[in-house]
């Protein structure tokens, strides 16, 4: 008998396949996850296939989703995500996406790599305080890798408010956020921190305007955010950084 389990947002766990719900953008992402499983890393999902609208993915066994914040808290669990992060940037040089391909957002021009969209702490497996796999691929697009690093900086630091820090993120008290900026930009070999924050805050903003786009597609769970008030939240973390920078250079 299968053994299954329901995450959450259409996503269902049977076996060793993950089942999500087929998007717009599917083929693309499973063209970039064969290149890059076909270059030697098995630290992201396999596809499987698509069928009746629903796509199939392996499954790769570690904690993940709201049991991934334990593993995080560490500096040596955050700087085993910054190289796990820059490994799979490295292995998307070279991919060429099929033609007429869509993506979640719009490509940048002339991106030689191929950002994961969402690189936050939920969306890493996680095994024993260490990232191994990186999941999740449905805001997969081209575009330059910092772009992945300020998001995942902004979830990783976290770039929150103290008492956001301990409720959501799960840190007992707040951490020393700068030195967790540092760990991780030099643990994916970033060279520096200098203008980070401001890329953090430029991303905090790029959110805001696709989770709008996505919503004014009336594809969810993004149009039931906005319809609860989330894009509110999102409009104010840049505020937020901006008068709160000295906690991160």
């Amino acid at each position: 008998m299968a053994k299954w389990r329901l995450v959450g947002g259409g996503v269902t766990i049977v076996d060793d396949l993950v089942l999500r719900p087929v998007r717009p953008w599917t083929g693309a992402v499973h063209a970039l996850l064969t290149h890059l499983r076909d270059s030697g890393l098995d630290c992201v999902p396999e596809p499987v296939g698509v069928r009746h609208d629903v796509e199939a993915v392996t499954f790769i066994p570690g904690d993940a989703g709201g049991d991934a914040f334990r593993h995080q808290l560490t500096i040596e669990g955050l700087e085993s995500a910054a190289r796990l992060l820059r490994k799979v940037h490295d292995a998307t040089a070279g991919f060429e996406p099929p033609d007429r391909v869509e993506w979640a957002h719009s490509p940048v021009r002339g991106a030689t790599t191929v950002c994961h969209g969402d690189p936050a702490p939920w969306n890493f497996v996680w095994r024993d305080g260490e990232a191994v796999g990186l999941i999740d691929w449905d805001h997969a697009y081209p575009a330059a890798p910092i772009d992945d690093v300020a998001y995942a900086l902004d979830t990783f630091t976290p770039f929150r408010p103290d008492d956001v820090t301990v409720r959501d993120h799960r840190f007992p008290q707040p951490p020393e956020r700068a030195a967790r900026v540092r760990a991780f930009a030099t643990a994916y070999g970033l060279g520096g921190t200098a203008g980070i924050v401001d890329r953090v805050i430029e991303r905090q903003q790029q959110t805001v305007a696709r989770v709008l786009s996505l919503a004014e597609r009336g594809l969810d769970p993004w149009a039931a955010w906005c319809r609860e008030g989330y894009l509110e939240e999102l409009q104010a973390r840049p505020r937020w950084t901006r008068s709160h920078r000295h906690l991160f250079e």
